[in-house]
């Protein structure tokens, strides 16, 4: 009876002894991993804009409608300072990428290259700056609409 009590104490020791010994070199890893991550993103601003709609002009008509929303990356401390907002470049920038395209797909819009389109914002819009002011460029929508699935009036 005593040897069955003392294996199984002995057991239980082993198991928490594993268990721990697995968190406590597991768990510092995790540890550094988000700390590297907070200091990447630490004092950056997620700044949304407002929605633009585009026209798609293509053989002197329009073909239909890109709807576009955009998220853009900004350090807090410099976007206090600055007396213009980024927002209206982004949306500018975009607007006249959108517009001017050549290689938009009517039929295959899903096909468009969104990352060039979203490195060229930010390149032009910093250029506008003199200064690295925006990060990163994201998109929160970007829906194309074709000109006959639009409701006309009249």
């Amino acid at each position: 009876m005593i040897k069955l009590l003392a294996v199984g104490i002995w057991a239980t020791l082993v198991a928490l002894g594993s268990s721990y010994a697995a968190l406590s070199m597991s768990g510092g890893d995790e540890q550094a991993v988000a700390e590297a991550e907070s200091d990447f993103y630490a004092g950056l601003d997620y700044r949304s804009t407002g929605a633009i709609t585009v026209p798609m002009i293509s053989e002197q008509r329009i073909q239909g409608y890109i709807v576009a929303r955009f998220v853009y990356t900004i350090d807090g401390k410099v976007a206090e300072k600055l007396t213009v907002p980024p927002e209206p470049f982004v949306l500018d920038e975009a607007f006249r990428r959108l517009y001017s395209s050549d290689d938009f797909d009517f039929d295959n819009p899903s096909r468009y290259d969104l990352k060039s389109l979203m490195t060229a914002i930010k390149v032009s819009v910093n250029e506008r700056y003199g200064d690295e002011i925006v990060r990163e460029v994201l998109i929160e929508q970007f829906d194309y609409i074709p000109k006959n699935a639009t409701r006309s009036t009249g």
